[in-house]
């Protein structure tokens, strides 16, 4: 894990961001739940950026109103230090948790397909680059079907970057994968940090998050509860795992007193 300047430009900035969901009781209304409450976040260019919660914590909620996949009920969202817009989100690669394929299609036609879907114009040995980044190249004429599941997640992460994005969000990258797979997968981000991209995940894993990200952010019940350098986060009198809990119990604690 390097360290990034502090003058680094944000690329990604989430200002006060709230949403809520209408509650159904017997397919009728009866109130809302709130989901975001006031999340405010920055990533900075050329960061790797650990977004941590538990399940329900409201990750993907917040990842989907990012790509403009949700609107916020209130909040700003920027993008490269400006409201976000379509062509901003341009410049992003996204890739889900549960990445979906048609299991006929081999590796590289999945890659190709993509790209026609997308309708955006790719070089021929953009194809082969990104597929030895994600270490696919000699699988390329392999039926995503009979993939595992650490493949197909790096087939989506190579689907995420085949257009060269600035800035990748990734959701839950390493979800369900052994440590081999595990490994792989971040090798593969520091490579692309190393690129000078940026990148943004969610997941579960502390000791992931530990390894290799700048910079970490934790949600609890819609609610930053921290974001800063990792370091700051994790000292090195308490592991990280050690120091989550805490700060998840103390939260608890005191959104029950405050209800």
């Amino acid at each position: 894990m390097s360290s990034i300047t502090p003058s680094a430009a944000p690329v990604l900035e989430l200002i006060e961001i709230r949403k809520s969901f209408a509650r159904l009781s017997d397919s009728r209304f009866s109130g809302r739940r709130h989901v975001l409450d006031g999340v405010t976040m920055t990533v900075r260019s050329g960061d790797i950026y650990g977004f941590v919660g538990l399940n329900g914590a409201g990750k993907t909620t917040t990842i989907k109103a990012m790509l403009g996949l949700i609107h916020p009920d209130a909040g700003n969202i920027r993008l490269f230090g400006e409201p976000a817009s379509s062509a901003a989100l341009e410049r992003i690669g996204f890739s889900p948790e549960k990445p979906s394929f048609y299991e006929y299609l081999n590796v590289e036609e999945t890659l190709r397909f993509g790209t026609r879907l997308s309708g955006k114009s790719v070089p021929e040995s953009r194809f082969v680059e990104v597929l030895e980044l994600v270490d696919l190249a000699g699988d390329r004429q392999k039926n995503v079907g009979a993939c595992s599941k650490g493949m197909q997640q790096r087939l989506a992460l190579a689907a995420a970057m085949l257009h060269d994005p600035e800035l990748l969000i990734l959701d839950e990258p390493s979800s369900g994968l052994d440590p081999l797979g595990r490994r792989m997968i971040k090798d593969v981000l520091q490579k692309l940090k190393n690129q000078g991209k940026t990148l943004f995940f969610s997941t579960h894993i502390l000791a992931d998050v530990e390894e290799i990200c700048d910079r970490v952010g934790i949600i609890h019940e819609g609610r930053m509860i921290f974001e800063g350098p990792t370091h700051e986060f994790a000292s090195s009198e308490s592991c990280m795992e050690e120091k989550f809990v805490q700060l998840i119990a103390s939260a608890s604690a005191s959104n029950q007193s405050s209800n």
